[in-house]
């Protein structure tokens, strides 16, 4: 039997379409799994091989889209639950999958309609329902509801309502990913605030309610049967938001995680990350109240996600208690403790209680974290993120989820911002993994891109370990060297043309000697490459009996080659680089022998500034050439001075290339940034954040050499996935939890000057 499962076309019900997702052969022989409302990725993950066991019959709604939820059309929920009823008794459906809190509702309605093993509705309401939770609850916070009458009164009750204790918190009473939210300051804003809130969230009111009316008992729920829109209006709770993860089986109270949830500054979710960091004290006063509430509602056979807020002093106050599995911390659940939640929640639908995952001490358990890249602006979704970008450079590593496509229309909501893509991260270190999750939101989200720049990656330019990018203008040809597969790219701006030379040995330096000649700094010292015939005559490669190992080289206009050395090992930085030039003569000198680690080098375009940056000291030194000197002279400096660039919490600059105005371009190792500075002032004048962190080489494209720029400026940056060995000493604190790059990128730059 074939491992390789195949999706069926799909066909249409009543009102939903089934897609069925099985093993090629041997149907038979697979359990029937009716899956409800399942996501794009979920239904990819049940089609992978770890689920051949199974044949699933998803059944979704085309006016109802799953996460982030948005009704897409007129939504019948209970001709919904007819459908799956029906189709379920067709198919022999011996189990019931969902993770989605509609689907939850409709799930219950076909496990108790057909007596198959799953939670019974009443129990999910009250779960799922705020105002019925908050009943249940024995310690709730002050709350009270309000309705919304002929689609412009609002009811309240004034009595209850004065009770509360301002800022209060609104929402539904029946919603999820936190929508139709908002916080309320003052009395007098309240009417509004729900008048407003109310008529955005009717649509799903109506939905909710009709659902209600068919499968639940309105004289015991008549907040669930109402016309009246109903909202909750509860103190406003602060403190450390938190979740409780596990399930009930045949009774007994199963618990496998705390999730801690991370909030920005506005509120919304930054992130969420296990293991949590809270108490054995806390830990037993959560497990307590959800106990407590789940033998309060009646909730069975199910999973749960219980949402709290943790405060210093008093018990836990609950939020939500989700009648559900969180199929948002599956990847949490996987990485840190191997245990795959979706098939977890399959097990216990057929009846089977599953295995726990063994605990083992925090400090031991892997770190994992699911971050949000979100937004608060409206307008299409490309024109927010940069969805080319981030595929090209982080979905290849599995690092990213998209949730939503370039070309939909993005709305802010009224209280959280719309969560546009999600990072699955994982290490050691919370701090790390949180600060790499803000820089690819600086990369990623084109809000933070301020002035406005343009990303995109060179196509058919593969590369491990990208350096020495170098510009011509005469041919509009650039040159980028790879250091991780020994070799010289030569990509023609013009004709998009890729050449590519093997080279014998490392470079990491490149300079034009001639039409068709290149100077190459490295392992072997300087040599020249000529283009055409391929041949490589050596320059130099030694001095006063020492072998050279160069980083970067220049070349004046004088024919001079300035070039700079480093020593170092896979274990450390000898700390002992040196500034060398070599006249058209041939006869070398060492200009100046005081650098740390020598890297990328540029001169002003008045030849008069030599630029030197010293990745050790995190420096650029400025070296002022003596303007007597002729081209039978030696070369040498009149002044010398240097300034700091970088601190040791940003990276490590690299490096380096000159504007026609003067300013330095410098790319930061570690960082994953490339930084303008203006050498007067030394001040910075603009920073273009890229999505990988090895920042290796920089150059400058003119629009005016090259006719195809559409902007004043292009810039292309490379990176490298070759790890930096000796370079491990000046690595910042969060460097050891950065994913690994699988290759390295030359990125293309469009930048308004």
């Amino acid at each position: 039997m074939s491992n390789k499962p195949v999706i069926c076309s799909k066909f249409m019900l009543k009102v939903a379409t089934v897609t069925v997702i099985q093993e090629v052969n041997q149907p038979d022989e697979l359990i029937p799994v009716l899956v409800l409302c399942p996501s794009q990725d979920e239904k990819q993950l049940l089609s992978s091989a770890d689920f051949s066991a199974y044949c699933f019959h998803c059944l979704e709604y085309s006016s109802l889209q799953t996460t982030p939820p948005k009704l897409k059309g007129q939504v019948d929920l209970v001709a919904f639950c007819q459908d799956a009823i029906a189709y379920a008794k067709v198919h022999k459906i011996a189990a019931v999958y969902y993770s989605f809190d509609i689907a939850n509702l409709v799930a219950a309605v076909v496990c108790q309609s057909l007596n198959i093993f799953g939670p019974r509705l009443e129990s999910i309401l009250q779960c799922f329902h705020k105002f019925y939770a908050r009943e249940i609850d024995s310690y709730p916070p002050g709350y009270s509801v309000v309705q919304l009458d002929n689609e412009k009164d609002i009811l309240i009750d004034k009595d209850i309502v004065n009770t509360l204790r301002f800022t209060v918190f609104v929402k539904p009473v029946c919603s999820s990913y936190g929508m139709f939210c908002g916080k309320v300051d003052q009395p007098e804003q309240l009417q509004q605030v729900c008048k407003d809130l109310a008529r955005a969230y009717q649509p799903w009111w109506q939905m909710y309610r009709d659902l209600f009316q068919a499968f639940v008992d309105g004289t015991k729920y008549p907040l669930a049967v109402t016309s009246q829109v109903p909202l909750l209006v509860e103190d406003l709770i602060s403190g450390q938001p938190l979740t409780c993860d596990g399930f009930v089986y045949r009774g007994q109270v199963h618990f496998f995680g705390l999730v801690d949830t991370v909030e920005a500054k506005d509120g919304s979710v930054d992130c969420y990350v296990f293991p949590s960091q809270v108490s054995q004290a806390q830990q037993r006063a959560i497990y307590e109240r959800v106990a407590n509430f789940i033998q309060d509602s009646g909730l069975d056979n199910s999973f749960f996600c219980a949402e709290f807020w943790l405060q210093e002093q008093g018990s836990p106050v609950l939020i939500e208690m989700n009648a559900r599995m969180s199929a948002t911390f599956g990847f949490l659940y996987q990485q840190s403790l191997n245990f795959n939640l979706p098939k977890a929640a399959l097990t216990l639908a057929q009846g089977i209680c599953p295995d726990i995952p063994s605990q083992t001490l925090v400090e031991k358990t892997p770190t994992s974290c699911r971050l949000y890249l979100s937004t608060r602006n409206n307008g299409l979704a490309s024109t927010l993120f940069d969805f080319s970008l981030a595929q090209q450079t982080l979905s290849c590593s599995q690092l990213i989820t998209f949730n939503c496509e370039a070309a939909d229309q993005i709305k802010n909501t009224y209280y959280h911002p719309t969560p546009l893509a999600e990072l699955n991260l994982v290490g050691s270190n919370r701090a790390a993994l949180q600060f790499y999750g803000q820089h690819l939101r600086n990369a990623l989200l084109l809000e933070r891109r301020s002035p406005a720049y343009q990303i995109a990656v060179a196509q058919d330019c593969v590369l491990q370990g990208g350096e020495g990018l170098y510009y011509d203008p005469r041919s509009n040809q650039l040159f980028c060297l790879d250091y991780g597969n020994p070799q010289l790219i030569q990509l023609c701006l013009t004709t998009r043309k890729v050449q590519r030379f093997p080279l014998p040995g490392l470079c990491y330096g490149l300079a034009l000697s001639g039409t068709e000649t290149v100077v190459l700094s490295g392992e072997l010292g300087l040599v020249e490459l000529n283009l055409n015939t391929k041949e490589i005559i050596p320059i130099i490669q030694d001095y006063q009996g020492k072998q050279l190992v160069c980083n970067d080289v220049v070349i004046d206009k004088n024919g001079n080659i300035w070039f700079n050395t480093i020593d170092e090992d896979a274990t450390a930085i000898r700390g002992t680089g040196a500034l060398l030039a070599c006249n058209p003569q041939g006869q070398v000198q060492e200009v100046f022998a005081g650098l740390g680690y020598a890297n990328g080098m540029g001169l002003s375009p008045d030849g008069r500034s030599l630029y030197v940056v010293d990745s050790l000291e995190r420096s650029v030194h400025v070296f002022v050439l003596n303007s007597d000197r002729t081209e039978a002279t030696l070369p040498d400096i009149h002044d010398h001075h240097k300034f700091i660039v970088a601190d040791e919490t940003e990276g490590v600059p690299d490096g380096l290339a000159v504007d026609g105005a003067g300013r330095l371009w410098l790319t930061f190792w570690f960082g994953g940034k490339v930084v303008c500075i203006d050498p007067q002032s030394q001040a910075r004048v603009r920073e273009i954040v890229l999505p990988v962190m090895n920042i290796s080489s920089v150059t400058i494209v003119d629009s005016k050499c090259d006719r195809t720029a559409e902007s004043p400026c292009k810039l292309f940056a490379c990176s490298s996935a070759v790890p930096w060995l000796g370079g491990k000493v000046l690595a910042p604190w969060y460097a050891g939890d950065l994913p690994v790059d699988r290759q390295g990128y030359l990125f293309e730059i469009d930048i308004e000057l």
